[in-house]
């Protein structure tokens, strides 16, 4: 399963994240509106100077623009994983568990678990697939999503979702992960990787670096503080 983007989707995805109007950017750009338009349209040539822009505006580097999307086949499995595990969980909560099982596995083995880049956002960390990932399984009728309150619960609609990408070492990270977090409040968790270096030491907007992670006391990597 990959999501592909092209550079005009990429941008596209990238100014409703940082909740830039095409007027906002084209501004930024120095061009017209109706030019601007055109780049998201993919019906205009974007220079490699103008993209250098586009960078520095939406707060990523120009290499990021050409990387390959990452094959999120595994980054789904981790996240029918813990849905299954949770029976249903906010979509917040969701997102901050696949966060801190990445970064925990990356702090024991140097290696993320689905290889997904995390975006420092205001409301905590999320992985630059999720929410795409979360509208195909969706779409796909994998997973329902019910309002609640403020929140948007998901539950899983399969009753054998695909594990095997995942270790059985990696399931019991995930396990643990999830039973610890399992009757904490979203803002509980929210608030959790607030207070982590790899968040506090990145500008909203940019990807978190995994290497952060490495930097934290060992007792605030992954488990609820006592």
């Amino acid at each position: 399963m990959k999501i592909e983007l092209s550079i005009p989707d990429q941008i596209i995805q990238l100014r409703h994240r940082n909740s830039k109007t095409q007027e906002e950017v084209a501004t930024e750009l120095g061009m017209s509106r109706q030019s601007y338009a055109l780049i998201e349209q993919g019906t205009r040539d974007i220079s490699l100077e103008e993209l250098r822009k586009l960078a520095a505006i939406f707060g990523v580097t120009l290499i990021d623009f050409f990387i390959q999307p990452t094959d999120t086949e595994k980054f789904a499995q981790m996240f029918l994983y813990i849905v299954d595990r949770m029976g249903s969980v906010p979509k917040t909560k969701l997102a901050k568990l696949l966060y801190l099982a990445d970064f925990r596995n990356y702090y024991e083995t140097l290696e993320s678990m689905s290889g997904a880049k995390y975006i420092c956002r205001e409301y905590g960390p999320v992985a630059n697939v999720f929410f795409e990932l979360t509208d195909e399984l969706f779409d796909q009728g994998k997973i329902s999503i019910t309002p609640k309150d403020r929140a948007q619960i998901i539950t899983s609609n399969m009753r054998n979702a695909p594990t095997g990408l995942l270790s059985a070492e990696e399931k019991l990270r995930l396990d643990e992960i999830t039973d610890l977090w399992k009757d904490k409040l979203t803002q509980e968790i929210v608030h959790y990787t607030h207070e982590q270096k790899p968040w506090r030491a990145t500008r909203d907007g940019d990807y978190i670096p995994y290497e952060l992670i490495i930097q934290e006391d060992p007792e605030h990597v992954f488990a609820p503080l006592t």
